[in-house]
C-alpha cells in the first residue's frame, strides 16, 4: 500500500475508538473521559461542501478498513495463541497461584 501516511490519522481514530474487550472502553475514553464522535452528517445535503464530504467519506471508509483489519488481527491472534494452547494439568486440591 503506497498511501499509508495518509491513512494514519484514520487509523489512529480507528484504533482510539475500538472498545477493547478487556477493559470495555475504548483508548479515547480512558484518556480523555469521553467519546470521539463519528465523522457523520445527518443534516447536510449532498451538494453542500462537496470537498467535505468526499474528505470525509474517505476518512471513513478508511476508518472501516482500519476497524476490520483490527478485529481481523484480534481473531487471527486469538486462533493463534488457542492453537497452541495446552489443557491444564490441575485436579482438584492441587496447590496453585492465584
Amino acid at each position: 500500500q503506497k498511501n499509508w501516511v495518509a491513512m494514519l490519522p484514520a487509523i489512529e481514530f480507528a484504533i482510539n475508538s475500538a472498545r477493547s474487550e478487556i477493559t470495555g472502553y475504548a483508548p479515547f475514553f480512558l484518556n480523555n473521559r469521553r467519546m470521539l464522535r463519528s465523522m457523520i452528517w445527518d443534516n447536510a445535503t449532498k451538494t453542500e461542501y462537496p470537498g467535505v464530504r468526499v474528505f470525509a467519506m474517505r476518512m471513513k471508509q478508511a476508518i472501516i478498513s482500519a476497524h476490520d483489519s483490527i478485529l481481523e488481527s484480534w481473531v487471527k491472534q486469538t486462533r493463534d495463541a488457542n492453537r497452541k494452547r495446552r489443557t491444564i494439568p490441575f485436579t482438584e486440591k492441587d496447590l496453585v497461584y492465584i
